[in-house]
C-alpha cells in the first residue's frame, strides 16, 4: 500500500512531464467531446459556476453582487462557447431544410464543419473544467485577475456573442422557415445529457 502511495504521489507530481500522459489526455478528451452531447459539457459549466459560488461567497466573503460578477466573469468564454455550439447544432443539423436539401457530398461536408464546430467549444470546456479540477485548491484561494475592474475587450466580444447567439436560437424557427416542433426536437437532442 505504501508503495502504491509513494507511485501515485509521484505520478501526481511529474505527469506534466510525461509525453504518453497528454496522448492520453488529448484521445480521452476528443472521445469525451464526440461521445457526449452539449448538454453534458453545459452541466460542466453549470459545476464551474456553482464551484465559483462557493469560491467568492463562502471562501473570500463577498456580497451577492460581487459573486454574481465573479461567476460571470470566470465562466463568460465557456458560455460564450457553449451557445455558439447551439447555434450551429441546431443550424447544420440534418433535419433542417436546407441541409436535408442538399446533395449527398454537400450534406457529408456540412456534417464535417457541424462536427468540427461542435468539437471545438466541447474540447475547451473539458479543458478548462478539468484544469480548475486539477488545480483546485489554488483556483479557490484566488479571485479573477479582472474581478471589480472595467469589462476587457474580449468579455464584451463573449457579451455580443452570447446575445447574438440567443437571437439566433429564439428566432431559428422563422429564419429557417421550420417549425417550432423542429427546433424543440434538436435542442432537446442536443442539449438533455442523457441523450448521448
Amino acid at each position: 500500500m505504501n508503495t502504491l502511495n509513494t507511485s501515485l504521489k509521484h505520478f501526481a507530481h511529474e505527469h506534466d512531464d510525461l509525453v504518453a500522459f497528454h496522448a492520453m489526455y488529448l484521445v480521452l478528451a476528443f472521445l469525451s467531446a464526440g461521445f457526449f452531447n452539449l448538454g453534458a459539457f453545459g452541466l460542466l459549466v453549470v459545476a464551474h459556476m456553482a464551484l465559483d459560488w462557493f469560491k467568492y461567497r463562502e471562501k473570500h466573503g463577498m456580497t451577492r453582487r460581487q459573486t454574481i460578477e465573479g461567476i460571470v466573469r470566470e465562466s463568460l468564454v465557456d458560455v460564450t462557447l457553449l451557445m455558439v455550439g447551439i447555434v450551429f447544432s441546431l443550424y447544420l443539423h440534418h433535419s433542417v431544410g436546407g441541409v436535408a436539401s442538399v446533395s449527398g457530398l454537400m450534406r457529408a461536408e456540412i456534417t464535417i464543419i457541424r462536427m468540427a464546430a461542435l468539437l471545438v467549444p466541447k474540447l475547451k470546456i473539458l479543458h478548462h473544467f478539468l484544469k480548475i479540477v486539477a488545480h483546485l485548491h489554488h483556483y479557490l484561494d484566488t479571485v479573477h485577475p479582472q474581478h471589480r475592474k472595467g469589462w476587457s475587450g474580449l468579455d464584451q466580444m463573449c457579451f455580443y456573442f452570447c446575445g447574438l447567439s440567443l437571437f439566433l436560437i429564439v428566432f431559428a424557427a422563422p429564419l429557417m422557415s421550420i417549425d417550432f416542433d423542429t427546433v424543440k426536437h434538436i435542442l432537446s437532442e442536443e442539449l438533455i445529457p442523457w441523450r448521448i
